[in-house]
């Protein structure tokens, strides 16, 4: 599942951040655990990936320094580069849109309902396929156990 989807601005201060679970302050407690990930990578944000009590930090920085992270739960799902690339990209597509509105004041955070909505559809379209594979792979999982468990059954006979 998909936890929290972050922008940093070029001098590394939060722009937007969303989390799974819904938390409309940018710093709230809640919060501050994925804000503690997100600045603790941003020496490493060229890496590709990173790994983090058990969560898997996405990095991508724009031609403008402005950073976008995508942390997401580790799990039995495994993105792939291009999965990821296409969710920055739609991210960062986002944040242009955000830029183009007259109203908005560079460098403020973001409180565009479009942008809060394209990103909620995101982490639910994360938590989706997360949750699919897990199930999937638990499904597998039991009809082996249950396969592997008829087969050591003796065949009954009768005369």
């Amino acid at each position: 599942m998909a936890s929290c989807i972050a922008v940093v601005a070029k001098e590394n201060y939060p722009l937007y951040l969303k989390t799974a679970a819904g938390s409309q302050q940018i710093l709230s407690n809640h919060n501050l655990k994925y804000w503690y990930i997100i600045n603790s990578s941003l020496d490493v944000v060229e890496e590709k990936l990173r790994r983090t009590d058990n969560k898997d930090l996405y990095g991508y920085v724009t031609n403008t320094k402005i950073k976008f992270f995508i942390v997401i739960e580790s799990g039995s799902r495994q993105f792939h580069d291009t999965e990821i690339k296409i969710m920055f990209k739609k991210l960062h597509s986002g944040y242009v849109n955000v830029l183009c509105n007259p109203f908005y004041e560079i460098g403020n955070q973001i409180t565009c309902r479009k942008f809060d909505e394209m990103v909620k559809s995101m982490l639910q379209k994360i938590y989706n396929s997360v949750m699919v594979s897990s199930q999937s792979a638990a499904l597998a999982s039991n009809v082996s156990n249950q396969s592997l468990a008829n087969s050591q059954i003796a065949p009954e006979y009768t005369i």
